[in-house]
């Protein structure tokens, strides 16, 4: 009674999931085809700066929180999947 569409909750956990996996893909797929290139000043080794040589639209994607957003993502997809497979198995008459 309380989750009467269980199957399009299952659905939408997997849809989830992979929506953060292309997003992960994604990120990597520009950090592989555009390095990363380390500046650093020549009298201080600690001040280094890090930039992208990606166009600037895929410069937008290279960044940590894209990372947390994929991964967060793919943690909820998976969660809800998990929680209607088990609310499915729990009540057999659904």
């Amino acid at each position: 009674m309380i989750i009467k569409y269980i199957d399009k909750i299952i659905k939408v956990g997997a849809a989830c999931s992979l929506i953060g996996t292309f997003i992960l893909v994604l990120l990597v797929l520009v950090i592989v085809i555009y390095p990363v290139q380390k500046n650093c000043s020549s009298n201080d080794r600690q001040d280094c700066e890090y930039i992208s040589s990606a166009p600037s639209i895929l410069k937008t994607v290279v960044s940590p929180h894209i990372l947390v957003t994929s991964l967060l993502t793919i943690a909820a997809g998976i969660l809800i999947f998990r929680f209607g497979t088990w609310y499915k198995l729990k009540r057999p008459n659904l």
